[in-house]
């Protein structure tokens, strides 16, 4: 690992735990292991490095859950299954990488300046890539076929969906809200998972179509691994 990829390393650790304003350039560096004065000389100023964690921490988000929309669309096993993978993806990630998860949060609640800049820099990033055109000309395949609404709007489906998968980890406390203990972590996820592709599927899917079964889902299983 070069000095440059473990400052990176280091701060996004440390941006996690301590947020961006509490976040120290000295704690930065000294759980990279290196001269502050190195940090500087890679980034400028925390500002910057704070743009650069994100920018990858965004980067590394969408390209790995579209990677598993891409595979389930591959598999060839219909809309179904695809936006189950979805929806398992987003929670399964969130869950798994709460650094990433914590540094989105906190800079999508934030209204922050930087958030602009890394979708700007992400949309050009992946403009060679066919994940959104690949997904959406699927679901509107699905309404040819008279399997999805001709009336769903794909881009608010999807921000519904990310919406409800991220709810949870905005705030836990949102739980104590609503009288629910959660003494299992993972059965609470799994719970969670079940309940959005139930609400996802019964409300788009026309209804002819909906002899679905949710049983069995397990943030271990993701669709394309099955």
């Amino acid at each position: 690992m070069t000095s440059k990829e473990r400052i990176l390393d280091a701060a996004i650790s440390v941006f996690a735990r301590k947020g961006r304003h509490g976040a120290r350039m000295e704690e930065i560096a000294s759980l990279a292991h290196i001269n502050k004065a190195m940090i500087y000389y890679f980034y400028h100023s925390k500002d910057n490095l704070y743009l650069e964690v994100l920018k990858f921490v965004h980067f590394e988000t969408v390209m790995s859950i579209s990677g598993i929309i891409e595979k389930a669309i591959e598999s060839g096993q219909g809309h179904e299954y695809v936006l189950k993978g979805f929806i398992s993806a987003m929670i399964s990630y969130f869950s798994e990488n709460t650094y990433h998860t914590r540094i989105l949060i906190e800079a999508m609640a934030s209204g922050s300046e930087e958030m602009s800049q890394s979708i700007k820099e992400l949309k050009s990033r992946i403009s060679d890539k066919r994940s959104s055109l690949v997904f959406n000309e699927f679901f509107e395949k699905g309404k040819a076929d008279k399997i999805i609404r001709h009336d769903v709007d794909i881009r608010h489906m999807s921000i519904s969906i990310i919406g409800m998968s991220m709810i949870y980890f905005f705030s836990k406390s949102i739980t104590d809200a609503m009288d629910i203990e959660v003494v299992d972590e993972k059965h609470f996820l799994e719970k969670r998972m079940e309940s959005i592709i139930d609400l996802v599927l019964g409300s788009i899917i026309i209804k002819d179509n909906k002899n679905l079964n949710f049983s069995n889902i397990s943030l271990e299983e993701n669709p394309v691994n099955q």
